[in-house]
């Protein structure tokens, strides 16, 4: 492979990854298991003052 396929490669694969990555971490912090373990600081902080 020379450095004009690996290039290639490279930009054709950047954005889908990105897109993944960004589609996972949306899903894992708005699921309501993870959502609500998420918020209990909130409101434990809340409560204390």
């Amino acid at each position: 492979m020379n450095e004009a396929d690996i290039l290639l490669v490279y930009k054709s694969l950047r954005l889908p990854v990105l897109v993944i990555a960004i589609s996972y971490i949306t899903y894992y912090v708005y699921k309501k298991r993870t959502k609500d373990e998420m918020e209990k600081p909130k409101y434990r902080m809340l409560e204390e003052d």
